[in-house]
């Protein structure tokens, strides 16, 4: 039986390619999964040519909107 207490993730998919799916590099990202509490921050690549794709991601977790506050505080 599943965990109770664990987060539900989800599948978040990369924005799309600036250039024909002929050319795609084989490194690029398709999507990443989460937990609920986290977001991501992708990285993209630009090409000479002017193209761009997502090459690599950062998980971030979400700050609690009182924690925001709480630090600024500090």
């Amino acid at each position: 039986m599943p965990n109770a207490s664990r987060h539900l993730s989800r599948t978040v998919t990369a924005p799309e390619p600036s250039f024909a799916s002929a050319t795609l590099s084989p490194n690029r990202v398709l999507c990443v999964d989460l937990e609920a509490d986290e977001d991501v921050e992708w990285i993209t690549t630009a090409n000479a040519d002017g193209t761009t794709y997502v090459s690599g991601y950062t998980i971030v977790k979400r700050e609690d909107p009182g924690e925001t506050s709480k630090s600024a505080e500090k």
